[in-house]
């Protein structure tokens, strides 16, 4: 009796999951979201113009950044900031991230860890960041991104 039990439990739970969800997972576009994430990452630490080359490429042109103070930053400003080098990093760090692609949508959620100046204002700690991604000619580009502080 109890070995029909744990299958019918295990059953139940396997038809809960959405197939969809199993198909995205470790998917390439997981993988291409992961990739571009990890190319914006080395390229903030290494600074302009190599930042702001690669902003021009992964972020859209109406890409909107809400840093962890609250304050909304329009992407021709955010890359501005690049290009100006009013936005460096000294380090920076991702953990706990996790991608979901919605056919030529995506988000990535995670912990970032670091320090820097974002346009003009120092920044350091850890924060809880989403960041939400659409498909446009081929390439993963970032269209919205906010991070909130992580209390100590």
């Amino acid at each position: 009796m109890k070995p029909r039990f744990v299958i019918a439990v295990l059953l139940v739970f396997a038809l809960a999951v959405p197939v969809s969800m199993l198909a995205q997972q470790n998917s390439k576009e997981e993988k291409e979201i992961r990739a571009v994430m990890e190319e914006m990452r080395q390229s903030v630490i290494k600074g302009n113009p190599e930042y702001a080359a690669t902003l021009e490429k992964y972020c859209t042109e109406d890409m909107v950044r809400i840093p962890g103070y609250g304050r909304l930053i329009a992407g021709t400003d955010y890359l501005a900031a690049a290009k100006k080098g009013t936005t460096t990093v000294e380090s920076l760090e991702y953990s706990d991230l996790k991608v979901q692609v919605y056919g030529k949508w995506a988000i990535a959620t995670g912990i970032e860890t670091g320090k820097g100046v974002q346009v003009g204002v120092p920044w350091t700690g850890t924060y809880r960041f989403s960041r939400v991604f659409v498909k446009r000619d081929g390439i993963w580009k970032t269209v919205l991104y906010q991070d909130t502080p992580i209390a100590q």
